[in-house]
Order: structure tokens, then C-alpha cells, then sequence
């Protein structure tokens, strides 16, 4: 047998000490993925604070104090809005599967998800498109921690600028049905109606005591009532053969506290008999 070498020694150590190492971390490997060499400072505090951090972010505490698997809220609005997209898509294939209606009541965390408002009067084969315009508008946006964010937008006084914007308000008879469709957006959970009789441009006449209040159920994204005589004209003293402004202001809610407004105008009544159209000069001074 020939003499061990003092370098085949060292070589045969070295050996030796490198698979000592690798047998020692092969456990992470073990797993099917390379391990990494940590940076230098890190600790096992580190570690488990990351640890601590990615549990937290798997749930969410509800107001209520019940804790729920959250959904992981995305980091920008552009995700936001393509998550509830792809959202509304599921409903809507889900209800033509299952023959089910999707869920109208849902509520509107967004601008897009507010409806808009159109207005027709009808009377048997009379219709007219009555104008509407929106206004403001409160969203309330629920947060991962539980809370909520509102988003409020002052817009213009729906009345006061239709009156003036609108070239021709159509005059109806009393008697026919006033419908309110809200399309292409979130059905409301309430809809309140604040009757107001307007000067011509579009502000009140007789003052705020003077509203009258009225509460509509919204059905399948419609609403509706029957128009009928506001009393508060026989406060008036003037002649309106054109008939007088009428407003409603409607103001819709949602049960997450979101909140939009409305309006629509139109003339009715004269308090004074006509003998012809309204849109006519041709007047009966004599009092009904």
C-alpha cells in the first residue's frame, strides 16, 4: 500500500467537510425546491413576523366581531373594477343556467354601478318622455379591516337645471302613470319622491314646507304611481294657462349606505279650465 500524501489528506478532508454541509441543509431541498441562503441580519423574529403577516392577510374581523376568510382585495382600482366585471358576468351566466334572476339589490360600490333614470308618462295611448337628469351622489365602499370609505359628489340641482336646460317640458293630464325605470346599474332598496311645485326656473315657489313626500316600491328595476293634483297650486294667485312647473326630486338608497339623487320635471293643471292645448294662448278666464 503506498503512503497517504499530505495533500491527499487535505483533499480527502475537504471532501468529507462539504458533504457534511450539504447532507445538513438538504431538508429545505428535500421539499422539491432549492433553498435560498438567507441575507445576513436576518432573524427568526423576522421570520415569524412575515409569518404573522401573511395569516392576517387571509382574514378579515366583520364589524360584528365574527372573522371570515377574505377574498384578497386587490391593489388597484383598474383590478377592482375588472374583479366586479368578471363578478357581474358569473351572476349573469349563473341566471341564464339556472333560469334564476341575478341579484339586483346589490350595491353599488362604484360610479358605473349607480343606475340611471329615464321617466315616461303614459294615459292610455298617450306617452311623453318626461326629462331627468342625476345629481349627487354617496358611495360607500367597504374596507378590508371591516370599516367603510364614502365617496361623495356634489352635482347640479337636478330641478333647477332642467327647468332651465330643457327647451320644451311636456305637459300631461292627470289621471295617467308616472313610470320610473332604473337601468344598466344597481335596482335601489328605497326610492323617495319630494313632489315640489317650481317656478319656471326650477326653483321652488311656495317653499320647503310645502313638499310633499312619498315613498315607491322598486319592482324588477321599475317604479311608479299615479299622477294626481298637488293642492299647493291653489296657493298661487296667478293665471298658468301653460300650466303649472311641477319637480320631483327622487332620492334612491342602498342598504350599504350608498345614496344617489334624481329629478324629473313636467307642467300639469292650470286651476283654471282651457279650451285648447296648453301649448296654446287660447285661455277660459272663467273660474272652474
Amino acid at each position: 500500500m503506498k503512503p497517504i500524501s499530505i495533500k491527499g489528506l487535505r483533499a480527502a478532508s475537504f471532501i468529507f467537510a462539504l458533504l457534511f454541509i450539504l447532507n445538513a441543509s438538504g431538508c429545505a431541498g428535500a421539499a422539491g425546491s432549492p433553498s435560498v441562503p438567507a441575507a445576513a441580519g436576518t432573524t427568526v423574529a423576522a421570520e415569524t413576523t412575515a409569518a404573522t403577516e401573511t395569516t392576517a392577510a387571509t382574514e378579515t374581523t366583520v364589524a360584528a366581531g365574527t372573522t371570515t376568510a377574505a377574498v384578497p382585495q386587490t391593489s388597484t382600482s383598474a383590478e377592482r373594477t375588472a374583479e366586479a366585471a368578471t363578478t357581474k358576468a358569473l351572476e349573469k351566466t349563473a341566471s341564464e343556467e339556472t333560469g334564476a334572476p341575478s341579484s339586483p339589490h346589490s350595491a353599488p360600490t362604484s360610479e358605473s354601478d349607480l343606475p340611471t333614470l329615464s321617466v315616461i308618462y303614459q294615459d292610455g295611448t298617450a306617452v311623453a318622455e318626461i326629462p331627468t337628469q342625476s345629481g349627487g351622489y354617496t358611495l360607500t365602499i367597504p374596507q378590508p379591516d371591516g370599516t367603510a370609505q364614502s365617496i361623495i359628489a356634489c352635482g347640479a340641482d337636478p330641478l333647477s337645471d332642467l327647468a332651465q336646460r330643457t327647451k320644451e317640458i311636456p305637459y300631461v293630464e292627470y289621471g295617467g302613470q308616472m313610470i320610473l325605470s332604473f337601468e344598466d346599474g344597481s335596482q335601489p332598496d328605497s326610492v323617495e319622491l319630494t313632489d315640489i311645485i317650481l317656478q319656471k326656473d326650477g326653483t321652488s315657489q311656495f317653499g320647503e314646507r310645502t313638499y310633499v313626500h312619498t315613498t315607491l316600491e322598486c319592482i324588477d328595476g321599475k317604479a311608479e304611481f299615479t299622477l294626481e293634483e298637488n293642492p299647493v297650486v291653489y296657493l298661487s294667485s296667478t293665471i298658468n294657462p301653460e300650466g303649472f312647473y311641477r319637480g320631483f326630486r327622487v332620492s334612491c338608497t342602498w342598504e350599504n349606505g350608498s345614496a344617489a339623487e334624481y329629478g324629473f320635471v313636467f307642467r300639469a293643471g292650470t286651476c283654471f279650465p282651457i279650451e285648447s292645448s296648453p301649448e296654446t294662448s287660447a285661455v277660459s278666464p272663467t273660474q272652474a
